[in-house]
């Protein structure tokens, strides 16, 4: 009797040390982490704990303009796995003003106003159902965000697709008048970009960089087999300082997953950084100043889910819905890469 007393104390102990590697989860900070620049959101969530056809809130926060929950759905594969659907209609939480009309659908991993110089990683996995409708318009999948009173600049990071799906842009703001709407002599000194287009077999060519206080570079020209990168002369100079991104990748098509990777720290000096790697591909990689803003911080925040401008014929673009799982939000890319294999 005592003996099955304790196989079911073992047992009992192994269906909560199971239950807990599928649910959402504080991750613990890695010893070698500096304390004083760690994350503050260290997380991991996979909403296998999440009951199917809804999703509780109880970790996230909604951008919410009037929806409220019904974007939001929990459901499964066929193989058992739960992710959460995220969709978008005509005329869903519209927004904002007369400047811009816009639709949206996102979740953030809650606001926080600990996030200037400190170092945080975060990731997801995503999938364009193969049902899915691309829009010659922008939309956003992902975005990390300063916020300040009166905000009207991009994110620090917005990942968003163009051209019926055939463009990707990763861009945003390291600085400004945060009071003031875009125009283009604060973009020059403060907008960063890396642009792909995508090509024959869904193949993914670098288009654009740019990095703060400079023009856009195009650089398709860059992507030469016959170029080596020790001789200059045969390209621009600049081709050398791309070396480290992939010129070119294979995409994924509808149906299948892909994985997200982004480093970030807020810095008023030359250690910040903004680094994005979509399914190991380097992707994005600037270095430099990341937060020179005037105006009255307020907070930080991660947000995953659909932001799209309006149709401008007012006829409506499609229903969109996007798949996420294995959000990830921690301190490190050595931690991130063990719970986003």
């Amino acid at each position: 009797m005592k003996l099955d007393l304790a196989k079911l104390i073992i047992i009992g102990a192994i269906v909560t040390i199971a239950s807990n590697l599928y649910a959402w989860e504080k991750v613990s900070i890695p010893d070698y982490v500096n304390k004083k620049t760690k994350s503050p959101w260290n997380f991991y969530d996979n909403f296998e704990d999440q009951k199917l056809g809804k999703m509780n809130f109880r970790r996230y926060s909604i951008n919410d303009k009037g929806e409220g929950k019904k974007p939001f759905k929990i459901k499964q594969d066929p193989n058992g796995n739960k992710f959460l659907e995220i969709t978008v209609k005509h005329g869903w939480n519209k927004c904002c003003g007369t400047w811009v009309k816009t639709e949206r659908s996102e979740i953030e991993a809650g606001e926080s106003s600990r996030a200037l110089n400190k170092e945080i990683w975060y990731g997801f996995k995503l999938r364009f159902p193969k049902n899915f409708q691309h829009i010659d318009d922008r939309v956003l999948i992902s975005q990390f965000k300063n916020n300040h009173k009166g905000m009207k600049k991009s994110p620090l990071l917005g990942i968003r697709y163009y051209s019926n799906g055939n463009r990707l842009d990763l861009d945003g703001d390291t600085g400004g008048i945060a009071t003031t709407k875009y125009n283009k002599e604060e973009w020059f000194t403060h907008g960063i970009t890396s642009e792909y287009t995508k090509g024959k077999n869904n193949e993914w060519f670098l288009s654009e960089v740019k990095r703060r206080g400079e023009h856009t570079l195009k650089t398709s020209h860059c992507r030469s087999t016959v170029y080596n990168f020790t001789h200059s002369s045969q390209k621009p100079l600049y081709c050398k300082n791309l070396k480290d991104l992939n010129l070119s990748f294979k995409g994924k098509r509808l149906g299948e997953w892909m994985t997200f990777k982004v480093g970030i720290k807020n810095s008023k000096k030359e250690d910040g950084f903004v680094k994005v790697f979509l399914d190991e591909n380097l992707v994005m990689n600037y270095s430099g100043i990341t937060f020179d803003w005037k105006g009255q911080y307020k907070h930080s925040d991660i947000r995953l889910g659909i932001y799209r401008d309006s149709d401008p014929n007012g006829n409506g673009y499609p229903d969109q819905s996007i798949h996420f799982d294995d959000f990830t939000v921690v301190s490190d890319k050595k931690t991130l890469d063990k719970y986003l294999k």
